[in-house]
């Protein structure tokens, strides 16, 4: 007697099949719409708004990365900044807030998570859980006079230096991904000889390492796409988030243009993915929990 097996198939993977492709699809097709505007010029445009371009052209690039500039004072000097040197100044700033940070929220959870036994653990944990419950709201003229007063306001180093805090959603996931590794490694260092920090940053610190990729990288574009704190403790250095916010306020004739304007978006996420291509294999990894024996 043969055993019909039950259809893998069910109305409620259809459904969900079919709203994860709607999903995929409004995300990808305003990407696709944009990257042809690019392509067009403005007359073009406001014939074709949404149709492939007739004639290409890649005027709209070089006009982007030409035209496009801000005017910054530097103490008693007024520097002009082009759209290629922001590519820079977003470089410094999101890589090193984002390592600064990434770095600070992985020691503070491996020290809460590898030694519960002691109280200051228990504390740094609590603290996390609650600043993530309790809104901050306030304290903005605080951190500017405070930036100001150490000599940190309108320096990228300076907010390097700010950046350095362990709060915040990622914290619990380091804690999570440190707490799941085993003591066996841990063990076997110590009967080698080997100190807290040794063992910290040759066993353990490698183990997470797709964790940190992966942090590091979600931080990289937060502060990548970030304009505001640029806008607030960075006027001197824009970064490319903030020129392209400031572009809607420019006075030249040039870049008054959807195709220009929706350009400058693109030339802003090309690095964004370009990472994403680079480490996307990486960031899927697992890590590795093998070499333990019973």
């Amino acid at each position: 007697m043969q055993v019909k097996k039950k259809s893998s198939v069910s109305p409620f993977k259809i459904v969900m099949c079919a709203l994860l492709i709607a999903y995929a699809v409004t995300l990808f097709l305003p990407m696709l719409w944009g990257l042809m505007t690019t392509f067009k010029a403005q007359a073009e445009f406001r014939k074709n708004v949404l149709g492939l371009p007739q004639d290409w052209t890649i005027e709209n690039y070089t006009t982007a990365l030409t035209h496009l500039y801000l005017d910054v004072r530097r103490g008693v000097s007024l520097v002009r900044v082009p759209f290629t040197r922001m590519f820079l100044y977003s470089v410094l700033y999101a890589g090193g807030c984002a390592l600064a940070t990434t770095v600070t929220t992985c020691v503070m959870s491996y020290a809460s998570a590898r030694f519960p036994q002691y109280k200051l653990s228990k504390v740094i944990y609590y603290i996390v859980v609650v600043c993530m419950i309790l809104p901050v709201v306030g304290s903005l003229p605080s951190e500017i006079n405070m930036s100001q007063m150490f000599g940190l306001y309108n320096k990228i180093w300076g907010l390097w230096i700010m950046k350095i805090s362990f709060l915040g959603m990622y914290f619990l996931v380091f804690y999570a991904t440190f707490r799941s590794l085993p003591d066996d490694y841990a063990e076997a260092a110590r009967i080698d000889g080997a100190g807290e920090l040794r063992i910290m940053v040759q066993i353990f610190f490698p183990l997470a390492r797709y964790t940190f990729m992966t942090i590091l990288l979600l931080y990289f574009i937060q502060y990548w796409n970030d304009y505001q704190v640029p806008l607030i403790y960075l006027p001197a250095y824009p970064t490319v988030a903030y020129g392209v916010f400031s572009f809607g306020n420019s006075g030249d004739a040039a870049l008054a243009n959807v195709p220009v304007k929706i350009t400058a978006c693109i030339i802003t996420i090309i690095p964004i993915l370009i990472l994403f291509l680079i480490f996307h294999k990486r960031l899927i990894g697992n890590v590795s929990m093998g070499g333990l024996k019973e």
